[in-house]
Parts: C-alpha cells; structure tokens; sequence
C-alpha cells in the first residue's frame, strides 16, 4: 500500500490548549463484570458506534488477558462513570484463550470503517517479553475477542538478547490509527541499538498481515527528571489526527514510583523515514517536531492510556486519559477529561476520516 504523503490541509496559527475538567478514580478493588479493574494501560472511542474500548495488561494473574468495550459517561464537563459493558477475552480462532508473558495489550484502538458481521473489530498492541525472546506485535480483533490477523515487530526491533532490538518492558506502548487500514506502533524506550534519544514511530499496512512496516519515523524523546533517582522518560500513548499529525503522551517515573506526564503535539511534515536504518544512534536525519501542549506533573499518576472522546457541549473536542495501576493495593484507576481549546478546528481523529481519504504527513 502506498501510503501519500501531502502537505497539511490547513494553516496552524494557534497551537491547541489543555484544560483539564474533571478525574474519576475507581478503587484498587473495584470489579466489572466478575473481572479485577487494573492495569489499564489503553482506551479508545468510537463515534459511529458510540462505543468506548479500554484494554488491560493483566497476562493472565488476575484474570484473562482482555480488552472491555465500556460506556465513559460524560455529562457537561463531567466525567461521572465508567461502566463495562463487555470483557473481551482474547482468544485464538480454536477459542483457546491468550495466556503468558508474550501477551502484554499496552494500547487498543478501533479500526475505521471495517467490522465483523456487524460488530466493531479493533487493534491492539503487545509488547510482547524480550528477556524471553518475544517480539512486539500487534493483533487484529473482532468484538468477539478471537484474534483474526497478526504483525510482528521488523527484525530490527525483535530482541536479540544481547545488543539490538526492543527493551524488556519498553517496547510497543503506542497505538494510533492513521487512516483506513493503517497503523502506527511505538516502542516506550529507544531499541538497543539506537542510543538514548529517539524511539520509532513504526507504520504498518493493516491489509497486508503479518508484513514489515512500511514507513518508520524518528520521535526525540524528552530527557528523564533531573535529580531523582533512578529516573526514565518513555514515549506510552499516540493519537493520530485527520491532518497528519499526532498526540502523544510521555511519562517519566522514578525509583521513587514518583510519575510525571506530558502531552504533545507532533509535526510529521519534513520528518526523514529511516525505515529499516541500523541505528539511530546519529543526527544524520531529521526526526518529527513536537511541541509541548501540557506538562502534568505527578498530578494524573501512572498514566498510560489516551484518547480523543466526544464533542463536549460547547463543541470543543475532548481528551481522556487513563492510568494503570498495576493491581496495587490502594492505587486507583482514574480517568481523567480535558477539553482541547482549538481555535482552528484542526484536532479531528485520523480514524474519523471517509473510507479513501489520505493520511496527511511526513515527507
């Protein structure tokens, strides 16, 4: 699939604002559905069916490993309920349910326009577990949790065990949808071999499974907290918007468990694909641009999932977040609603676009 590449569609003159409305925690011993709440590491929203999706990376300790589709209620700028209203156990064609390290769903996504004798199907992303040599991957998924295809992480990102390939625990956390049957993946941290700066925006051709990426990007990660010990920085969540560029959200955490969350908008025009490249270890490219929209502290906790919702009343497009947290005893899950002020109307979800329509992007 040839994916175009063209000029933004619209001149930005104002950069969109964050304003944060409300937070909703549920406790670490809430339940949905006869399954534990937690580690809930992505959500998504789908305006056609109305329908929210949210994934765990729970690989099967406290429960299956699933997705859930889910009713987030929100009422003027109030963000007043999360309830299930289906577990999405994942499971293989035969029924047989996904069980072990390799099944780590850090992100979910709908796919556009594309369903399954009527239900929605969706995508999600594994980081799969590189100390026991499984690579990333991302699975194709109707409603009724059987998995139907498949994409492996390129060889480059598989772990060798020594010196190339993704991190243990750091690999693909970020999902987008960039148009009708395309995908973007992110690993947290930079791979082995690619130095301590950039992380790859990886995209896939969704109709062709089980194919390498077609076109990868470099994305300069934001350096850890100064003074605290221990520190990291990770990229954990992508949106993909209608005129090619992106959402994403990094976290930093610490020994301390202390986290800090930023928010920012990614320009792709200009950005070098270095698909395949043996190293990024280099400045012999130029990476995506990013501009900085939030800085939220340690004020969200652990958070790792993100997505645009509906239009709020005032017709202002919505952000929600989630965090995951880890099945600690007395840490919540909270989802937490902003508002995107966008004077120039431009923050519209690439998956929102008519079957056909073009990703707009990088050169």
């Amino acid at each position: 699939m040839f994916i175009p590449a063209l000029i933004a569609i619209a001149a930005v003159t104002t950069q969109p604002e964050l304003r944060q409305l409300d937070r909703l925690d549920l406790p670490s011993d809430h339940s949905w559905l006869g399954t534990q709440v937690g580690g809930i590491s992505g959500i998504d929203f789908e305006p056609g069916w109305n329908s929210w999706a949210l994934v765990s990376d729970d690989k099967g300790n406290h429960g299956p490993v699933r997705g859930y589709l889910a009713d987030v209620q929100i009422n003027g700028e109030r963000l007043t309920n999360v309830e299930v209203t289906l577990v999405l156990p994942m499971c293989w064609g035969t029924g047989e349910l996904m069980k072990g390290p390799q099944y780590d769903a850090e992100s979910i996504r709908f796919l556009p326009h594309r369903d399954y004798f009527g239900d929605p199907t969706l995508i999600w992303a594994s980081e799969g577990a590189a100390q026991q040599g499984y690579p990333p991957k991302l699975y194709e998924m109707c409603t009724g949790a059987t998995r139907m295809d498949s994409w492996t992480a390129p060889e480059w990102q598989r772990p060798d065990g020594r010196r190339r390939g993704a991190k243990n625990n750091r690999a693909y956390e970020s999902l987008a949808v960039l148009a009708e049957r395309v995908a973007m993946a992110a690993t947290e941290e930079p791979l082995m071999q690619d130095g301590d700066t950039y992380v790859r925006l990886t995209v896939f051709d969704l109709s062709k499974p089980e194919s390498d990426p077609v076109h990868e990007y470099a994305y300069p990660l934001d350096p850890p907290m100064e003074g605290e010990p221990g520190a990291q920085n990770g990229l954990v969540e992508l949106v993909g918007l209608a005129d090619g560029r992106l959402l994403s959200m990094e976290r930093s955490w610490t020994m301390t468990a202390k986290q800090s969350v930023r928010i920012f908008l990614v320009e792709m025009d200009g950005a070098t694909d270095v698909l395949g490249r043996d190293s990024l270890n280099s400045d012999e490219f130029e990476s995506v641009k990013k501009t900085l929209l939030v800085d939220l502290g340690d004020s969200i906790g652990n958070a790792e999932g993100m997505c645009l919702g509906p239009k709020l009343d005032n017709g202002n497009q919505s952000l929600v977040l989630c965090t995951d947290n880890n099945f600690a005893p007395g840490i919540p899950t909270s989802f937490v609603l902003f508002e995107i002020v966008d004077p120039d109307g431009l923050v519209v979800p690439a998956d929102r676009l008519a079957p056909g329509e073009a990703l707009v992007g990088a050169h």
